[in-house]
């Protein structure tokens, strides 16, 4: 599996569609000078990895095992909402099985 996203921020809260009625903004925390405060952001820039090999043996025609093998790789290019995010993972599953 691969997954690649790019993206900038490059507006502020007065480009977005307001969200008002006759009587005013909905949401108390739904205003332009609430959130245009906020004038810079991490772009988002990440590439993911995902390779798994895996397989099944039979003991008999019910009984089996099974394995899987999964390495995760993440590389991002700046810090994002929970900060650096880069990292490796690798995981396993085995199982035993018994079709009836």
């Amino acid at each position: 599996m691969y997954n690649y996203a790019d993206y900038s921020w490059d507006w502020d809260f007065q480009d977005r569609p307001s969200l008002t009625t006759a009587s005013g903004p909905i949401g108390a925390y739904n205003t332009v000078e609430q959130n245009n405060i906020i004038d810079s952001y991490s772009d988002l820039s990440y590439e993911q990895y995902q390779i798994t090999v895996g397989g099944e043996y039979m003991f008999t025609d019910a009984l089996y095992t099974t394995a899987s093998f999964t390495y995760d790789v993440f590389n991002s290019d700046e810090e994002y909402v929970y900060g650096d995010e880069d990292g490796d993972a690798y995981y396993t599953y085995v199982g035993l099985g018994y079709r009836f």
